[in-house]
């Protein structure tokens, strides 16, 4: 995965986070017990890109992706959600 950030705030971490197989991402909303945690990364100095690995192996379907991104400042916390559908 790769986060892009045009104002190069940094970042103290991000986790990222995917929805537990079985959930139905259509048929209610994301709630954190249907989340499980894939990565907490460390710092990030400011920068265009940040770049994270991450495996999701063995999924497939489906499922939610939230990202937690702490900018480095602590003053700043971003949420994202991504729809994703895992190929088989």
């Amino acid at each position: 995965m790769k986060l892009w950030d045009q104002a190069h705030h940094g970042a103290g971490y991000l986790m990222v986070y995917v929805t537990k197989p079985g959930f139905a991402p259509t048929r209610r909303a994301v709630g954190w017990n249907d989340l499980q945690l894939l990565t907490k990364t460390g710092m990030y100095a400011p920068a265009d890109c940040y770049p994270v690995d991450l495996s999701a192996s063995g999924r497939s379907g489906r499922a939610v992706v939230c990202t937690i991104w702490q900018a480095s400042h602590l003053d700043q916390t971003f949420f994202f959600c991504s729809d994703v559908n895992f190929a088989s």
